[in-house]
């Protein structure tokens, strides 16, 4: 975490809170907390046997940058200064607005609440545990996997990214938005791909460095 004026920058997903409220044969109920508004706007895309609540955005200055870009700003100072100086000038005009929801920017940290059936979070699990998907969603259901097989849920053990369960990359074959993006984003190198095309050459979000900031253990 850099914390300059009052204002804290933590990256990915190190600061992520994951805490099981209650499971039973038909759903799981949880909170997550400490994850920027931009993932709650990803994981809130979910329609079908899912319920949001009490989702609240957090009135002091925290925020959570993307791991690229937080270790950026310790290769570049003058980078650094220059999103601390204008996250400064947004916190002052935010306090004194009416309507400050209007100042809130994607990165700024929220909480929530979700209920969830386990059909629905299975679903869920086969999409959102790919790493081609954004890191903070991704390591959101890792670590709600992790959570759930400790607890003793035998269910949890058979989440796993849908291309485990066809052996192969299934990253610009699908047939919704994924076949856009695998247009920009290489494959995560799970499984073989397909495809040599991509306008980044690595994907979204990084195994290592998911399993190094939530301390878990992720199935190869």
């Amino acid at each position: 975490m850099i914390k300059i004026n009052d204002i804290e920058i933590t990256r990915g997903c190190e600061g992520l809170v994951v805490n099981i409220l209650e499971v039973n044969r038909d759903f799981v109920d949880y909170s997550v907390e400490n994850l920027p508004i931009c993932q709650f706007d990803q994981h809130s895309r979910a329609r079908i046997g899912v319920e949001f609540s009490e989702y609240e955005v957090t009135n002091y200055p925290k925020y959570v940058f993307y791991t690229h870009v937080y270790d950026m700003m310790f290769k570049d100072i003058n980078f650094s200064n220059h999103i601390f100086s204008t996250l400064k000038k947004l916190e002052v005009i935010r306090e004194k607005a009416s309507f400050k929801d209007a100042y809130n920017l994607m990165s700024r940290i929220c909480s929530y609440r979700v209920k969830q059936t386990w059909e629905s979070l299975r679903g869920q699990m086969s999409r959102r545990l790919k790493f081609c998907e954004e890191e903070f969603i991704v390591g959101l259901h890792w670590q709600l996997r992790d959570i759930l097989i400790k607890e003793g849920w035998k269910e949890a053990k058979e989440f796993k990214p849908f291309c485990d369960v066809i052996k192969g990359c299934d990253y610009s074959k699908a047939d919704y938005l994924s076949n856009m993006f695998g247009c920009l984003f290489a494959s995560c190198g799970r499984w073989p791909s397909e495809t040599n095309y991509a306008s980044f050459n690595e994907s979204c979000s990084d195994v290592i460095e998911i399993e190094k900031q939530l301390k878990i253990e992720i199935p190869k």
